[in-house]
């Protein structure tokens, strides 16, 4: 062969800089797939051999698409190499760009079979890039390319792991059959998540769905071959992979494009996200207030992606009307709704229906179905711009049955008597149950209330009036507490001390003072001498 030229050094330069170009060696699979996809082959099979005699890997890609004539293989196969029986060097070719990345891997010969138009022939290509060019007399379908390189056992087995998860990336949503060693390695444009959806328009299809992440795949593809694929938190929670003409790679195959074809394809993205994506979220979610059963992951998910549209600003007016809160012991409500009447009175928050919610809602009071700070009480404050305020900083007191009230009576008599011979002003000294669902008072000795069983903020539970111009209150004392237990047991015999230590256990929630509790000591004991004299 004749000393190399200049054009020929040059050449030989782009040459090698096309076949280093790709980070994976492995990625001649993708380039290819995609030539036999080009040439309208409707199966691509893949295979991995090992020849241990001899110590060599076999990797062939065969195609049953249109095949090559010699004019083809000349003006675009062959243009990037040299010919040994003609010596010519010709110009860089699309075609041959993404064919020589099968140099990638080091291969000693790669061969390719062709045919096309009544004429079949095979493509030799040495490790110097030159190339025989050979007529066949047998019929060939298709195009059938295989690389063979000298390999053991253990390396083709690894050989064969980096070509399955290299054709299960770059192609894995290419629209023909594709073939690893007779196992389909490539699947329709998809994925998983919620409230997915299909959208189709000329040139593009696209599927998108609600994921846990906020930072979501974003997945690019033409003709089914991956592009790029990506997380960010552009729109938060939804997942889509777009397949689309108005997608290319870059010449590394390493990103996508960014150009005003690619912004087209993004308008129709976030067209569907914004749109039709949504109101599938929020269909599901008036569903699942409505009461359609739902796993809490499910629940959570979907309030927390109908949250972000109105921290980003592009929140449709319609979702404002959709009943997609749960409340307790009603029906669902929408956004509008609180956020009209949460001017008038707060909007309130609880896990279960207890005689306290009823008694709220009795109010005019919204109790929404969520606990504090997660997705549903989240979506309140977009609409309210003030959290739900939780249920227990309200408390009520529950009636005993009246036979079990009347065990209670010595202790509430003696009680009552020593109040009003302290000087505070006591309506009542009555019992009650505070064990109702999320009740803030369970632990409580007693509480004191305006009237027994109406709704008291919690902060009001231990005031105790006294002057003349106070207004007497009501001590309900608990029927569930041990200690109260055991003084309703004392007071049969004792109903002076008892009562004494009900009072002192009541203000221990408080302040006690050392004169206080003093004084009533005295009085008790005073209490007492009088009854035991009379």
């Amino acid at each position: 062969m004749a000393a190399a030229t200049p054009e020929i050094t040059n050449i030989g330069d782009a040459l090698a800089g096309l076949v280093h170009q790709f980070a994976d060696p492995w990625a001649f699979l993708r380039e290819l797939v995609q030539n036999s996809i080009d040439a309208g082959s409707p199966q691509i099979d893949v295979r991995i051999d090992h020849d241990p005699t001899r110590g060599t890997m076999m990797v062939e890609v065969a195609d049953a698409g249109e095949g090559m004539s010699r004019e083809i293989i000349d003006t675009r196969l062959t243009r990037l190499f040299s010919s040994a029986k003609e010596g010519d060097y010709t110009k860089i070719g699309r075609f041959g760009i993404g064919f020589v990345s099968v140099f990638a891997i080091d291969p000693d010969v790669v061969c390719v079979d062709t045919g096309r138009a009544g004429e079949w022939w095979r493509v030799v290509f040495r490790r110097d890039r030159s190339f025989e060019r050979i007529r066949l007399h047998d019929p060939v379908e298709g195009t059938t390319v295989r690389l063979y390189k000298a390999a053991s056992a253990t390396e083709v087995e690894t050989a064969r792991e980096r070509a399955r998860e290299t054709l299960a990336y770059w192609c894995k949503h290419v629209t023909i059959e594709l073939h690893l060693d007779g196992e389909r390695v490539n699947g329709p444009l998809d994925l998983e998540g919620l409230c997915k959806l299909r959208h189709e328009e000329e040139g593009t299809t696209l599927v998108m769905a609600i994921v846990p992440q906020a930072e979501a795949l974003r997945g690019y593809y033409h003709g089914g071959l991956t592009l790029h694929e990506e997380r960010d938190a552009s729109l938060p929670y939804i997942a889509y992979k777009i397949d689309s003409r108005f997608l290319e790679h870059t010449l590394t195959r390493d990103n996508v494009i960014r150009d005003a074809n690619y912004a087209k394809a993004m308008t129709i993205v976030q067209t569907a996200a914004r749109g039709r994506l949504l109101d599938q979220v929020f269909a599901r979610l008036e569903q699942i207030a409505a009461g359609e059963a739902a796993p809490a992951e499910e629940r959570e998910l979907l309030y927390r992606c109908a949250e972000a549209p109105f921290n980003y600003r592009y929140a449709q007016p319609r979702w404002l009307t959709m009943k997609v809160l749960p409340t307790i012991g009603g029906p669902p409500v929408a956004m509008k709704t609180l956020r009209d009447q949460a001017t008038a009175r707060p909007v309130l928050r609880a896990t279960a229906m207890s005689p306290l919610v009823e008694a709220m809602r009795a109010d005019k009071h919204f109790v929404i179905a969520c606990a504090a700070r997660d997705a549903i009480d989240t979506l309140v404050y977009t609409a309210t711009s003030a959290w739900a305020t939780a249920i227990s900083q309200w408390c009520t007191a529950l009636p005993l049955a009246p036979e079990e009230a009347r065990s209670w009576a010595p202790l509430c008599a003696a009680t009552a008597a020593l109040l009003k011979a302290r000087g505070w002003k006591v309506r009542e000294v009555t019992v009650g149950r505070f064990d109702y669902p999320e009740s803030a008072i369970a632990e409580r000795v007693a509480i004191t209330q305006g009237r027994f069983g109406e709704v008291t903020k919690v902060e009001d539970i231990g005031l105790m009036a006294s002057g003349w111009l106070a207004s007497g209150r009501v001590l309900v004392l608990s029927a569930l507490h041990p200690t109260l237990l055991h003084l309703r047991a004392v007071a049969r015999r004792e109903p002076e001390l008892a009562a004494y230590l009900a009072i002192k256990s009541f203000f221990l929630h408080g302040e006690l003072s050392s004169t206080m509790d003093a004084e009533l000591a005295s009085a008790a004991a005073e209490a007492r001498w009088r009854r035991m004299e009379g």
